[in-house]
């Protein structure tokens, strides 16, 4: 039976399809003349997954609906879960026989949960180090496996962002009404640069967004400022780290003994991906920026260019920090003036 990418929700799998390039109608989702894959040979991707579970007289849910819910893996668009399950798992069904008779649960669920803990325990613990106890030598007991970092920054594709010569960004300063020269958008001068969400101080970065309006709400101007913007094109080829996407595809580590390793860091990964993408507010100070920098540093020494971080200000957007400001240069600057700006509010709860 063939199965399709509109069956899943992994990208990965997805891509695997569409190499095939045999198109025919699908037997689970029913679409038709679309790429098609025999589901069979996607075992390999499903068989360390379906040994996490176990029967349970005690649950009320089945594999399939468990797969859905633990993984997202299996689209909604899929008519019966349980017939395309089954389908991958043919060669081998008597393998899992008991699992498509029971009720099922997942057995490291709860010890996944609490070593996810123990991490962010250890990152808070960390933060807390780093800015106020010990800056360049941190107790082994509070260190981030750095390791175990790598090992998703460096091998899951997810992570992993190719560039093109030639593609363009903006950057936005408040100035006056005759705005600045292409020479003074960039990146500010070593011994005027202030330390940022991702730059120490002393370390300058050229912070970019995607499009101009995102780089508007970065800059948080004021009613009726001047604003200069850039626009800037990349000189070469260049690689960078992508924390923008907050969902991560299991399948790429499914075939892996420690994909266990995996499910207990995507939440602490998530977690990176909020700080480093928090706007820098007036009252935060230079120390609370320690953290992140240290990621990004890190993120540096794999061989990135830069990183990626969705922003926090318009979520419609994102922003790059740029480790290498020279692969980039200025080619066009336009000044506007704040006409408008919207203030949304809500009450805090006194405590």
């Amino acid at each position: 039976m063939n199965c399709c990418s509109h069956c899943f929700t992994s990208s990965y799998l997805n891509n695997i399809i569409q190499t095939n390039k045999e198109k025919g109608n699908c037997d689970f989702c029913k679409t038709q003349n679309t790429y098609t894959y025999a589901s069979k040979k996607l075992l390999e991707f499903f068989r360390n997954i379906l040994n996490f579970y176990e029967a349970d007289e005690n649950s009320t849910v089945s594999i399939w609906n468990s797969i859905k819910s633990d993984f997202q893996l299996i689209s909604d668009k899929v008519i019966k879960s349980e017939e395309l399950l089954k389908s991958i798992v043919a060669d081998e069904i008597d393998n899992f026989q008991e699992l498509f008779n029971n009720n099922v649960s997942l057995q490291l669920k709860d010890l996944i949960n609490i070593k996810s803990s123990e991490v962010h325990s250890i990152w808070d613990r960390f933060k807390d180090e780093i800015k106020f106890i010990n800056r360049f030598h941190i107790t082994k007991e509070n260190h981030i496996d750095l390791n175990k970092l790598k090992m998703f920054f460096k091998d899951d594709e997810a992570f992993t962002k190719e560039i093109s010569r030639g593609r363009t960004y903006f950057r936005c300063r408040i100035s006056g009404r005759t705005g600045f020269s292409h020479d003074e958008m960039g990146n500010p001068p070593k011994e005027l640069t202030s330390g940022g969400r991702a730059n120490p101080k002393g370390i300058s970065y050229l912070y970019l967004t995607n499009n101009l309006e995102t780089s508007l709400y970065e800059t948080r101007a004021s009613l009726f400022d001047f604003v200069t913007i850039g626009e800037f094109r990349l000189k070469k080829n260049i690689k960078i780290l992508d924390l923008r996407n907050p969902d991560y595809d299991v399948i790429p580590w499914s075939e892996n003994e420690i994909i266990d390793v995996y499910l207990i860091y995507a939440s602490f990964i998530k977690t990176l991906q909020k700080e480093i993408s928090l706007p820098i507010r007036k009252r935060d100070k230079e120390l609370d920026y320690l953290p992140t920098q240290y990621i990004s540093e890190f993120i540096k020494s794999l061989g990135f260019d830069g990183v990626e971080y969705q922003s926090s200000l318009y979520p419609e957007g994102y922003n790059l920090a740029i480790f290498y400001p020279e692969n980039f240069e200025c080619i066009n600057t336009k000044i506007y003036e704040i006409n408008n700006i919207n203030l949304e509010h809500s009450e805090l709860s006194k405590e």
